[in-house]
């Protein structure tokens, strides 16, 4: 136990040293009260950053307690950690600001129950590469309540990650801990207001997604963040704006999404079918179950649409996934009724070719007996002429 404790640790520092040289490109100044553990138990990730990560590092003052409040800096310069004399109101975990730039400090506070406030004031800009990352899931939008799995989000930001990665493991650890994420922004006349929550409030999740982006570029699109990560109604919007053209990466997506909740299935059928993604249809009728009923539909009417145009070895493993299905919808309609218009494909057993054949033997029968009829018609003709004479 106590070799995994070191390794945690060791994952930790070299994360949050990865964080620090980052600040260092964008000059970012974040200044935080943390409150003792008493009060901070209550938001998880929140207390494994207080209890767990920031310990290990080398700027954690000899004996400073943990369990304690204290405060953080964080500047182009490193992490300053001291004792402070702050105290937070009742039920607030942490409270600090952040500014970029030297520009205007954005305020917030975070309560016991993961609730968080920011106050951002009307001035204040954002570098292009956070506000091109708000925007790839659509998370700059005002007046609208949003919803994103934290961990699935920064997962796929951070792309690719070999075994070992430090970076991957403190990912992972703190996106898990922080869970889901909702917010709403809002302006009023003087500040842009957010308020949202998560089992680590909204710095630390944007934190860990600057982490994530800070790595190697992540080959998942904007569209397809948006569809994985997603936990509301936007999910399925992606999944449906998928439609627009086909690729490698939205036919994954949108197998991916077959599984998902029941509307976000029925979007992804419904791209499937607009993309004619005939090869698709044993996965749409698996993804037809009792507990979907909408996803069902979708699948009974996409096996309606797309059979037509499916080859042979699709409806092959078409029909055993029919088989397998407990959706109604789906079971109850006979494919061996269903028209089919693609030709067998070279690799299924081919039909008996006519090579013409059949079509010589019939015709020289049909002219055999066409001069047989003529030689009866002329010796009918001669003798009537002899009848007359």
């Amino acid at each position: 136990m106590a070799s995994c404790t070191a390794d945690l640790r060791a994952i930790v520092a070299t994360a949050i040293a990865a964080l620090g040289a980052a600040a260092a490109q964008t000059p970012i100044e974040l200044r935080a009260a943390i409150a003792d553990r008493s009060t901070r138990a209550r938001v998880p990730a929140i207390d494994w950053l207080c209890g767990t990560a920031l310990p290990t590092r080398p700027e954690w003052p000899n004996g400073l307690d943990a369990d304690g409040a204290f405060a953080i800096v964080w500047t182009p310069h490193g992490i300053e950690v001291s004792a402070t004399r702050v105290t937070l109101p009742d039920g607030v975990v942490a409270a600090g600001s952040c500014s970029i730039a030297g520009g205007p400090p954005m305020v917030w506070s975070c309560g016991v129950d993961g609730v968080e406030d920011w106050f951002v004031p009307r001035d204040f800009t954002a570098p292009p590469e956070i506000r091109n990352a708000l925007a790839a899931f659509d998370a700059d939008v005002l007046d609208e309540p949003r919803m994103l799995d934290a961990s699935v989000l920064i997962g796929h930001a951070a792309g690719v990650a070999v075994d070992g990665d430090p970076r991957a493991e403190l990912l992972r650890v703190g996106g898990a801990l922080c869970g889901q994420v909702a917010w709403k922004a809002w302006r009023t006349p003087s500040h842009l207001r957010v308020r949202g929550r998560s089992d680590g409030g909204l710095v630390l999740p944007a934190v860990l997604f600057a982490i994530a982006r800070d790595g190697a570029p992540s080959t998942t699109s904007a569209l397809s963040l948006r569809a994985f990560a997603a936990r509301d109604g936007d999910r399925a919007e992606a999944a449906r704006q998928s439609s627009r053209r086909e690729t490698p990466q939205s036919l994954a997506t949108l197998r991916a999404l077959l599984r998902a909740d029941d509307a976000t299935a029925l979007a992804a059928i419904d791209a499937l079918v607009r993309l004619r993604a005939t090869d698709e249809l044993p996965r749409i009728v698996a993804a037809a179950r009792p507990d979907a009923p909408w996803a069902s539909l979708a699948a009974a009417d996409a096996l309606r649409e797309l059979w037509i145009d499916a080859s042979p070895s699709v409806r092959a493993n078409t029909k055993r996934a029919q088989a397998d299905c407990r959706a109604i919808e789906v079971r109850s309609i006979d494919l061996d009724r269903l028209p089919v218009r693609v030709p067998a494909s070279a690799t299924d057993p081919q039909p008996e070719v006519d090579d013409g054949s059949s079509r010589g033997r019939a015709l020289l029968l049909l002219a055999a007996f066409a001069i047989g009829l003529h030689g009866l018609w002329l010796r009918e003709r001669a003798r009537l002429r002899m009848a007359g004479l």
